[in-house]
């Protein structure tokens, strides 16, 4: 971080320095957590829902914070505020418009994690980049990783998530970006929202204080995202015809990834390979592609940026054991569109495939149905065993048994009400040369399936 004088982050957030003899001292970094080191750093003090980050204003000092932001009056050396969260927010804005970078903003109801690898892996073999890292794309991750902005970055690529509207109103008043992508308009957070027209509304909030001469990158396959074929800025990515960027002489090979060619526009085709499954994978590797021609970058820079592409974790990780067991660890987190890319990935490998499906949350009224549809999907693939786990799952345990009930699916399909329940059965049902995909919301933690088909498969090797 590009040191600040506390004089002057106390103007940028509109609050008071009670000791204005510390005005010159400046922070090069700034901390939300007293565990993590502290020195010459800005403490801010958030409240969250079971600590209160005042509780350590003393602590922070004494571990080498140079300044603490905070709410309440106290003895260190502290700006004072009306309210901590809208002061990092703030702090992070003034921070952003030090710097002549390039910022990417992200935003979808699926695939905007991956999307942003793939955007900063193409763009980094030409600039210097930061990232998003982790799940830090909410309106105290996003800030933070501003911080990590030097003199040195030419692009940032930001990924904005959300749960309710205007949340990324606030982050593109925050980040301004330069460029804005949005992956999809789908059914995550729906519970909240009510409609996937508010879904659409939520994440067209990106472009709220997008820069005047900025430029949009939409999903053309997406009914709502082509709302915005109007704007005289927007490019498409996608499959169909209509869309600027689509993959050509597409070629899938298996789980270990795809090759295409795309048109670009500074000239010529670029030859392309994704080291990572999945139509979907592709559909992302364009918008990165997108980006890196925009940005002027060359066919083999792009090419060579995707070809370092790997996935976060537990996002499409794929796991060779030595008994020859892969598992496809999907785990962070699930929605209908997402797990149903999911169950097209496993149906590419070959030998006996195995899905491990749980719970997805935060669907509202459509979760019975949205499951039996997630459910009749992987049926109608024909995976081998669709195993369903959770009290949401009983409809994708519907919705698949549907499809087997009339002659429609040769797959197995089985349920368990819990996580620990299917641990104790499934080393009757997993074998070595399965392939498994292991998907489900966070709240499932479903990584503790994973851990354990590791664990098994290691002793039975």
């Amino acid at each position: 971080m590009k040191p600040l004088k506390l004089g002057e982050i106390a103007q940028a957030v509109g609050g008071k320095l009670n000791n204005p003899e510390a005005a010159e001292l400046t922070v090069n970094g700034v901390s939300i957590d007293t565990r993590q080191n502290q020195e010459g750093k800005l403490f801010v003090a958030l409240k969250g829902m079971n600590v209160d980050g005042h509780q350590f204003l003393e602590d922070a000092v004494k571990k080498g914070a140079a300044c603490v932001l905070s709410e309440v009056e106290t003895s260190v050396n502290a700006v004072i505020v009306g309210n901590s969260m809208d002061a990092l927010g703030a702090l992070a804005a003034y921070y952003r418009g030090l710097f002549d970078v390039k910022v990417v903003g992200i935003t979808g109801s699926s695939g905007k994690t991956s999307c942003k690898d793939m955007i900063a892996s193409v763009v980094g073999e030409g600039m210097n980049v930061i990232k998003t890292e982790g799940n830090y794309n909410n309106e105290i991750g996003m800030p933070l990783t501003i911080f990590n902005i030097t003199e040195d970055t030419r692009v940032a690529v930001l990924e904005m998530g959300m749960n309710n509207r205007w949340e990324i109103h606030r982050l593109s008043k925050i980040a301004r970006p330069d460029i804005c992508v949005i992956t999809n308009i789908g059914f995550a957070h729906i519970e909240n929202l009510g409609s996937q027209e508010e879904i659409f509304n939520a994440k067209s909030e990106i472009m709220d204080f997008m820069a005047e001469d900025g430029q949009i990158f939409l999903y053309g396959d997406d009914e709502f995202l082509m709302r915005h074929s109007d704007k005289p800025n927007v490019t498409y990515f996608g499959r169909g015809e209509h869309n600027a960027y689509r993959p050509e002489r597409e070629r899938e090979d298996g789980l270990e990834g795809s090759s295409f060619i795309v048109h670009l526009k500074n000239g010529g085709d670029g030859v392309f390979y994704l080291p990572t499954p999945g139509e979907h994978m592709v559909t992302n590797a364009l918008a990165a592609v997108a980006i890196g021609d925009y940005l002027g970058l060359e066919p083999a820079q792009i090419a060579a940026g995707l070809l370092k592409f790997g996935s976060s974790g537990m996002r499409n990780d794929i796991i060779n054991t030595d008994s020859g067991i892969r598992i496809i660890s999907d785990c962070y987190n699930a929605n209908p569109d997402s797990m149903k890319a999911g169950l097209d990935v496993l149906a590419l490998s070959e030998g006996t495939t195995v899905a491990i499906l749980g719970d997805m949350f935060e669907l509202g009224e459509l979760a019975a149905v949205l499951h039996r549809e997630v459910g009749a999907h992987a049926a109608q693939l024909c995976i081998d065993t669709i195993i369903c786990v959770g009290t949401l799952a009983e409809g994708l345990y519907e919705g698949a048994y549907e499809v087997y009930n009339r002659g429609a699916s040769s797959s197995q399909v089985i349920y368990f009400q819990s996580r620990d329940e299917l641990i104790q059965h499934m080393h009757r049902i997993v074998a070595p040369g399965d392939t498994v995909l292991v998907k489900a919301s966070r709240g499932m933690r479903f990584e503790e399936i994973v851990n354990k088909l590791e664990r098994m498969i290691c002793l039975e090797s």
